[in-house]
């Protein structure tokens, strides 16, 4: 077999991606902040006018539904953008996004499969679950990408990963890691800033034993900055799973 893509280089591929389309990723940004705050006022409403937390979290998981979905259709999105992206071809969000509502349940469906799968290794001890895990990795972007439905896309990310498991997870670790530790960072430094221009540079990193003391400000801050820097490390993350995807896919 030819030698794979290294970490490194998948992670460079990731980064020129993502700077190559930051337009259209940060337009998914967009989309996941005003979801967020949609989340969020539903929360300050319920909070204020509804006193049983735990009637509270029920009455707000069930209107949270409608944006959960719209999150997956955002995730979905941006998973066909990458794809297009390391392909070269020209992107168009609406494309994307109509390609990725067509994909939406058969990809839920073969997600449940891997977490099936993982879940029940993890009842054969850790080392089976994460066999698994990286044998199926790749099954949503045969769903997304190669229309491969079911236990059909998981045959194929297994099949890709066959003989080389430990080439594969040293090539998913590394990034993931590295990308990781650089979306923290960056959430860090930008609560350190909101948090310095609000007085207090600590205002973010204290821990509060019930979050009802808490401001509507910092609140708001709360459900918004996490969310958009996870959105943008999502697409660092799908470049990296992607690109070592598409370098299995070539290298056979």
């Amino acid at each position: 077999m030819s030698q794979l893509i290294g970490p490194g280089d998948i992670i460079v591929v990731s980064w020129q991606n993502f700077r190559r389309n930051f337009q259209f990723y940060a337009e998914m940004v967009v989309w996941t902040m005003l979801l967020s705050l949609l989340q969020w006022t539903i929360s300050v409403v319920l909070q204020t006018y509804v006193p049983d937390k735990i009637t509270r979290l029920m009455i707000f998981s069930v209107l949270s539904i409608p944006s959960s979905l719209a999150f997956l259709a955002i995730y979905v999105t941006t998973i066909d953008l990458t794809v297009r992206g390391l392909s070269g071809e020209t992107l168009s969000i609406r494309k994307s996004f109509l390609h990725g509502l067509r994909r939406l349940f058969p990809l839920l469906w073969v997600s449940f499969l891997v977490s099936i799968a993982v879940f029940g290794g993890f009842f054969m001890l850790f080392v089976p679950a994460l066999i698994f895990l990286i044998w199926f990795r790749f099954a949503p972007y045969h769903v997304m990408a190669d229309d491969e439905r079911g236990t059909s896309a998981l045959k194929s990310s297994r099949n890709l990963v066959t003989g080389r498991w430990f080439a594969v997870l040293f090539r998913v670790a590394v990034p993931f890691v590295f990308f990781a530790i650089a979306a923290s960072f960056a959430r860090m430094l930008v609560y350190l800033a909101v948090g310095t221009a609000m007085g207090d540079p600590r205002l973010f990193f204290g821990q509060v034993a019930d979050a009802d003391q808490l401001s509507h400000l910092h609140t708001l801050i709360t459900a918004i900055v996490p969310q958009a820097i996870d959105s943008l490390a999502v697409a660092l993350f799908l470049g990296a799973d992607l690109a070592l995807w598409l370098d299995l896919k070539r290298k056979g």
